[in-house]
């Protein structure tokens, strides 16, 4: 009897681990373990991997996905994703309580600590306890070394303080609410048509007739979480923006980040490419701290002029005007609808000189066509087999489908399929003049001002 679609899955699943172990012996790379207590260099978010041990590391999680899709029975999926919001909340437990940072410092973190020594310590209840550490070894945050007794994972690292999954916080006071507000907002609410950013679910369970980013700017403690968690969020692409994109043939000398944040992006640039000089533009209150951390960092680029910081609002016309700025837009676009969305590219648009790019920074949402449909960086997935992956690589999409869902509910935005983002670029009177994959979430989407338009 032929197993067609489990044989495919099969062998494409080792052919991508087969790729994988070949990149990591060349690329001089320790063997993967989860009960190591300390991180591996895949686990550095800062870390860049080779373009084939990205591909390889994406297409085995995807093959991953898809055999779990393929046997595992459809009600037991039904329970296991409507159960999987508790795993979200032990792990908040875990983090919370103490328990992560108490488990990486026993003196040996790989025996583990038995839950009533955690619960004596943290002043919890072990009862409770045994449950949140179970569904979190579900997980594979941790393991039960023995009965009850629990260590950290390898990967449960990035939780620890200072660490970068640790400062990722989309969880809000009442978040959970708005998530449970969706359904109501989609389908029964006057607002299910709405696509103002003033008419989400965010606003209905919050019940607030504020912005998102407004309610955070009215709420100084939730201030520094967010920034923590943009900054992170932004980080994630750092080194592969600065690697994979071709910095040396942009025509202009002054790069311009709008919503730049904490400058960590151009901070990266100039550090890879001293000939530019630049910009970095964010809301009044966002560049006063910004321009106190770049005269720590960068003294020298600030006093010399080669690094400026300035206020700006992207939603007037950009002051940067001409030949000698291009722009980076990093995950800015995908936090609008598409109204909202073409007027801050139409201004930053209404700045541009003939040699001038916008740089748009963003995931591109790939619809599940076909395995051909896929753009990558280089050739390692096109050798998949016959369609067996979906063109949007299924599990290894989950964060650009989950971030799509987050923008949506707290603003109305998504992420854009490359149709999207070409009607949204002529919307603005420019042309996608190149896509560049990244070894990461994001492409950059390189625009320029449609001429053609203009005769």
């Amino acid at each position: 009897m032929a197993h067609a679609e489990l044989d495919r899955l099969q062998s494409c699943l080792n052919f991508a681990l087969n790729a994988l172990r070949r990149e990591m012996d060349d690329s001089h790379l320790p063997p993967l373990s989860q009960h190591n207590s300390v991180e591996h260099p895949l686990d550095d978010p800062n870390f860049l991997p080779s373009a084939r041990l990205f591909e390889a590391r994406r297409l085995s999680l995807a093959c991953l996905g898809e055999l779990k899709n393929l046997i595992q029975p459809p009600l037991d999926k039904c329970i296991e994703e409507k159960l999987s919001l508790y795993g979200v909340v032990c792990t908040e437990v875990l983090i919370q309580a103490g328990i992560v940072d108490y488990l990486a410092d026993v003196p040996n973190p790989s025996q583990g600590v038995p839950a009533a020594e955690l619960a004596t310590k943290l002043e919890l209840d072990s009862q409770k306890l045994i449950p949140i550490l179970r569904c979190s070894t579900a997980n594979g945050w941790v393991r039960e070394t023995r009965d009850s007794s629990f260590a950290l994972n390898r990967c449960a690292r990035t939780f620890l303080e200072g660490q970068a999954g640790r400062k990722i916080n989309l969880a809000l006071p009442g978040f959970m609410t708005v998530v449970e507000t969706i359904p109501h907002w989609v389908t029964e609410s006057e607002w299910k048509l709405s696509r103002s950013p003033l008419q989400t679910a965010f606003q209905i369970a919050y019940k607030t007739p504020l912005l998102a980013f407004s309610w955070i700017l009215e709420h100084p403690e939730f201030l520094i979480p967010a920034a923590d968690h943009f900054q992170v969020w932004g980080d994630m692409s750092t080194p592969s923006i600065v690697a994979d994109y071709p910095w040396a043939q942009l025509e202009t000398p002054v790069i311009v980040d709008c919503g730049g944040g904490e400058g960590g992006l151009v901070s990266a640039i100039l550090d890879a490419h001293p000939s530019f000089q630049a910009i970095v533009q964010d809301m009044e209150d966002v560049v006063a701290v910004t321009g106190s951390i770049m005269e720590d960092r960068r003294p020298r680029d600030i006093e010399s002029g080669v690094l400026k910081v300035e206020s700006h609002d992207l939603f007037q016309p950009q002051p940067r005007i001409g030949n000698e700025y291009s722009f980076i837009l990093r995950h800015i676009m995908h936090d609008w609808p598409d109204k909202e969305a073409a007027t801050i590219l139409s201004l930053t648009a209404g700045a541009l000189g003939p040699k001038s790019k916008i740089l748009i920074i963003d995931m591109i949402a790939v619809p599940n066509v076909d395995a051909t449909a896929t753009t990558t960086i280089n050739s390692l997935s096109h050798k998949r087999v016959d369609n067996v992956i979906p063109s949007h690589f299924g599990s290894a999409s989950k964060i650009i489908s989950g971030s799509s869902m987050h923008m949506l509910a707290m603003i109305n935005g998504y992420e854009r399929s490359m149709h999207e983002w070409e009607t949204l670029v002529r919307r603005a009177g420019l042309r996608i003049t190149n896509i560049y994959p990244l070894r990461t979430h994001v492409s950059i989407i390189e625009c320029a001002l449609d001429t053609r338009a203009m005769l």
